[in-house]
């Protein structure tokens, strides 16, 4: 299923059929739990207010609920759980290497866009929704996604959750000395998955995002109409202590410099840029206090 804006409201619509090889296969399975349960595990204090409900489209997955602008055809946040049993993802190759259409949005950027633009801007297919977090036994069954595809043994209905992670509405425009090893993106993604969630057993949520602006951007495809986004931005909150929380608010660096810790902000900041409310759920006076705060003071204790 999917939440669709229609107008100012949301509407939920059928998963249609999906990829034509043999993800096809694993996305056709139900999903591990309703749109509460998931929009309740993956998004901290209820989906944010939309800033622009025309263009914008929330949909669920197994492993994250995304926001896609259809218009700059980008994803503007995609938010998403993360705890030790989601590392266990299968190898990246094979049917797991492959980026597909998403079957329930229309207009979205297309794998073939993104064909000669690394040689020609060294921009990738930067994942907002980290391909490292799809693992896990998702539906309790005992089962995992496994490599190859076609072993017995894989489950495919975590295989699902792999699957959707390489949609093509999960990717956005990232130069590969952002998005690559030793960017500032690759290093927070190396901090949260080996440090704080894979060693020290940490359960968070995250949040990541595009940040898209008001002036006029560049533009990759065919038709120059995919949005390369001038900033990027994560907030990564710890669930065992929600006041926690670390606003990272990157530059679109295509010369690496600077620690991922210079980068912290506070989350007002990041609603301020992208026009969106998050924790909009929370009580006023929890959500001002996690909002507000200059995460910079976390970073040590985090």
């Amino acid at each position: 299923m999917m939440l669709a804006v229609v107008g100012s409201a949301l509407c939920f619509l059928p998963f249609d059929a999906c990829c034509e090889t043999d993800c096809s296969v694993a996305c056709q399975q139900a999903p591990v739990g309703t749109h509460e349960e998931l929009i309740a595990e993956h998004v901290l204090g209820g989906l944010p207010v939309l800033a622009d409900p025309a263009h914008q489209t929330i949909s669920v997955r197994n492993a994250y609920v995304i926001c896609y602008n259809t218009q700059a055809r980008v994803p503007e946040w995609v938010a998403y759980h993360v705890i030790p049993d989601y590392l266990k993802a299968p190898e990246r190759d094979g049917e797991y290497k492959k980026f597909h259409a998403d079957p329930d949005i229309l207009g979205e950027a297309l794998d073939s866009d993104y064909d000669g633009w690394w040689s020609q801007r060294g921009y990738d297919r930067g994942h907002l929704a980290p391909y490292a977090i799809a693992g896990g036994d998702r539906d309790r069954d005992g089962g995992y996604a496994v490599y190859p595809f076609d072993d017995p043994a894989n489950d495919l209905d975590d295989a699902k959750t792999v699957c959707e992670v390489n949609y093509m509405t999960n990717v956005a425009p990232q130069h590969w000395k952002l998005n690559r090893s030793g960017g500032l993106w690759w290093q927070l993604e190396r901090k949260l998955q080996d440090e704080w969630v894979g060693s020290r057993e940490m359960e968070l949520w995250v949040i990541a995002g595009c940040v898209l602006g008001a002036g006029e951007l560049e533009g990759i495809g065919d038709d120059s109409d995919i949005l390369v986004p001038p900033m990027f931005f994560k907030i990564v909150v710890d669930e065992l202590s929600p006041s926690k929380v670390l606003a990272f608010l990157f530059p679109h660096q295509r010369i690496k410099h600077g620690e991922i810790e210079d980068f912290l902000v506070s989350i007002n900041v990041i609603e301020a840029l992208c026009g969106f409310d998050f924790f909009a759920g929370l009580d006023d006076d929890i959500e001002e206090a996690i909002e507000d705060q200059d995460t910079w003071e976390n970073w040590a204790t985090f």
